[in-house]
């Protein structure tokens, strides 16, 4: 019997507005006098640095991005830290929580299952589970930028910090790509698929379009498939 669910975040439990998000990025660039093509390339370009910590903090994320867009003088720290704050206040306002979310974190808790929040995610994106209140809704958050390495080495570590083996747990994506790579760990599987099911995905993972299914299916149709 699963005893824990493991939770994607973008596209699962909460949608990025990526118009939103890119006019923010495109305002700090503008702040500095940096042409703002050049900046969402550097942001491209440190992606999978940022996604995975090697900076450091979201200020240092930022000094990097920006030392690429600029041959200018470095960033002073102060300035920085209020870039940061504007960055962390642009992923708040540009990402929204899907409307089944809550009410389906709600259920799984209430049925006794253990949830973790397992997101491949830089320090800007990550903020945003502090800033939708959903860090005192599930026992753990587990970010890449965080703990260094990315899907599917992340669930690992979810794994670990909650004392678990891969049979216990279920992860719950959007992603099948990421769902193949759980599934071959021994983890269970189950799509989010919001617009649609595709039979070629529904056969290789049971597939919900609504959050609130999830309950049903992990916690009410479980005993039936006991000997």
């Amino acid at each position: 019997m699963r005893r824990a669910v493991l939770l994607d975040l973008f596209g699962t439990l909460v949608e990025p507005l990526w118009a939103e998000l890119l006019k923010g990025r495109t305002a700090l660039a503008e702040r500095l006098g940096l042409d703002a093509a050049a900046a969402l390339r550097a942001w491209d370009s440190t992606h999978a640095a940022r996604m995975t910590g090697t900076y450091g903090s979201l200020a240092d994320d930022l000094a990097a991005v920006f030392s690429e867009a600029w041959d200018g003088a470095p960033i002073s720290p102060a300035l920085l830290s209020e870039l940061a704050d504007d960055e962390r206040e642009n992923w708040r306002r540009g990402v929204r929580l899907y409307p089944d979310a809550l009410p389906a974190l709600s259920l799984l808790r209430s049925s006794g299952l253990r949830l973790a929040i397992v997101t491949n995610a830089s320090a800007e994106a990550a903020s945003v589970v502090d800033e939708l209140g959903l860090r005192p809704l599930v026992d753990d958050v587990v970010a890449s930028c965080e703990a260094g390495v990315l899907k599917p080495e992340l669930l690992g570590v979810a794994l670990r910090r909650l004392g678990l083996e891969a049979s216990d747990a279920a992860l719950v994506d959007d992603e099948p790509a990421q769902l193949d790579a759980a599934s071959r760990l021994g983890i269970g599987t189950i799509l989010v698929q919001r617009s649609g099911t595709d039979a070629s995905s529904a056969a290789t993972h049971p597939v919900v379009s609504d959050l609130r299914q999830l309950a049903d299916l992990l916690v009410r149709a479980e005993p039936a498939r006991r000997p």
